[in-house]
């Protein structure tokens, strides 16, 4: 019997008992129907709850059900902090609804562990947004240029352009285009390339840290054109 991990990222009603699991595996998006697991006395209730890591079994076919499983982790100090967890369903709805099916999804969901993880040990929630997001460009195959001009290559006078992807020289910016100066482009770098591994914070002032959002903001809606529901409650929380 083979056991798959999962992070649940999302679940709906589906009958009077039961519901419907969308979940993030090292093979991709997988669906599946957990029966009865809206019944107080259900052995698998607490597999149902989004944001839990996992681990389970399942019929085949097309709509599979969950057969048995276990809570690897429930990750119960984000949960208990609203802002945290209110990223942790953004970064979700990025997940259920931006990754396709032929990309690396080993490393993505090994990524998305440690990401966790971090959340988890109470590392700063609009940080750990900021890496992933770029991280997430990158893998969705939208890289940023950090090292020279995007158009002429060369490496001095440079600003960060959202509609160049990354650095361009002042000589090739339109007169109406939306630039960042090295103040935040350096910023914005470190986080792109940041090890996940040998994770140290980043210092970011208050109004940095608006930039950045705003700049994420912008190329999301350029290459990816999703908005989750989890960030207009962000900026509600934020007021920015």
């Amino acid at each position: 019997m083979e056991f798959v991990d999962a992070i649940v990222l999302k679940s709906l009603d589906y009958k009077d008992s039961s519901k419907i699991l969308y979940l993030y595996t090292e093979k991709g998006l997988l669906s599946v129907i957990a029966h009865g697991v809206k019944k107080m006395n259900s052995i698998n209730r607490v597999l149902s709850q989004n944001g839990n890591l996992i681990r389970i079994t399942f019929t085949k076919g097309n709509f599979p059900s969950l057969k048995e499983g276990e809570l690897v982790n429930d990750y119960e100090m984000i949960k208990s902090d609203i802002l945290s967890y209110t990223y942790l369903n953004h970064i979700m709805e990025l997940v259920n609804n931006t990754i396709s099916e032929d990309l690396d999804h080993p490393k993505m969901f090994n990524f998305l562990k440690k990401i966790f993880k971090l959340f988890n040990d109470l590392v700063d929630p609009e940080m750990l947004s900021f890496i992933f997001e770029l991280k997430l460009l990158y893998f969705l195959g939208y890289g940023l240029n950090f090292k020279q001009c995007n158009i002429c290559d060369k490496n001095e006078f440079l600003v960060f352009n959202v509609d160049n992807g990354g650095l361009v020289c002042k000589e090739h910016l339109s007169f109406n285009q939306e630039s960042f100066d090295s103040d935040i482009y350096i910023q914005l770098a470190k986080l792109y390339f940041i090890d996940i591994n040998e994770f140290k914070t980043v210092d970011l002032t208050s109004n940095q840290r608006v930039i950045i959002r705003h700049i994420i903001d912008l190329l999301f809606d350029q290459y990816v054109s999703f908005k989750t529901k989890s960030r207009k409650i962000i900026q509600q929380l934020q007021k920015y």
